[in-house]
C-alpha cells in the first residue's frame, strides 16, 4: 500500500490537516494517510492538549473517513518527536507498505535543519503540499531545503489557512468556530479545552 504521513501536534485537529490528508491522496495516490499526533515536537512549544486529549480529538475527526488513520507512535514514545524516529518504527509496523511524508510547504522549507534529513529521505518519498500564503515551491527552492526534486510529489491545490493558534485564541474568547470538525468542536466543549 501507498500510505501517507502526516505529523503535526494537531492541538486541536482543524479542516486545514484534514484537506491535506484529502490533497495528498489525490496528487500521489495514496491508499490512507495516517495522522501521527506529535509526542514532544521538536521544533515548537509544548502542546496546550495533552496527548490523550489531541489523540482523541484526531480519533473523531477522522471516524467516518476509511482513508485516514491515527497513530499513537510519537506519543507513546518518550523524548523529542523526531520524525526520522516515526517512521523507522512505521516502516517496522508496516513492512509492505511505501511511505509518503505529508508537509506543507511552511514546514518543507525547514526539510534540511531537521534530524537526519537524509535518513527521513531514505525511509520515504516527500510530499509537498502548497500552503496559503507560503506560495508553491520551485526546483531550486526544493533543493534549497534540502529535498531532492526527483524524489518530491508537488501537490498544488487550494487548502485553507487555517492556524492552530488562532483557533485556539478564538476558542478562549468564545467566538464562534467554522474550521473544526463537529465532533471536535464538541469534545472541546465539553472537556473545556482552550478556555482562559
Amino acid at each position: 500500500m501507498r500510505v501517507g504521513v502526516l505529523g503535526g501536534t494537531f492541538d486541536p485537529i482543524h479542516l486545514g490537516h484534514l484537506a491535506a490528508a484529502q490533497a495528498a491522496i489525490e496528487c500521489a495516490e495514496l491508499d490512507r494517510v495516517v495522522l501521527v499526533p506529535a509526542g514532544s515536537p521538536p521544533h515548537r512549544r509544548p502542546a496546550v492538549a495533552d496527548a490523550a486529549q489531541r489523540l482523541e480529538m484526531v480519533r473523531l475527526a477522522i471516524a467516518d473517513d476509511g482513508s485516514l488513520e491515527v497513530s499513537d507512535v510519537e506519543t507513546r514514545r518518550g523524548g523529542p518527536s523526531f520524525t526520522s524516529d516515526t517512521l523507522r518504527e512505521l516502516k517496522r509496523q508496516r513492512p509492505g507498505d511505501e511511505l509518503f511524508l505529508v508537509l506543507g510547504w511552511d514546514a518543507a522549507r525547514m526539510f534540511g535543519t531537521w534530524h537526519e534529513p537524509e535518513e527521513v529521505r531514505r525511509l520515504a518519498s516527500v510530499v509537498v503540499v502548497s500552503r496559503p500564503n507560503s506560495g508553491s515551491p520551485d526546483e531550486g527552492s526544493l533543493r534549497a531545503a534540502g529535498l531532492d526534486p526527483a524524489q518530491t510529489i508537488l501537490c498544488v491545490r487550494p487548502t485553507p489557512d487555517i492556524s492552530g493558534s488562532a483557533l485556539r485564541r478564538a476558542i478562549a474568547r468564545g467566538e464562534p468556530i467554522n474550521e473544526l470538525p463537529e465532533a471536535v468542536e464538541r469534545y472541546i466543549a465539553t472537556n473545556r479545552l482552550y478556555s482562559s
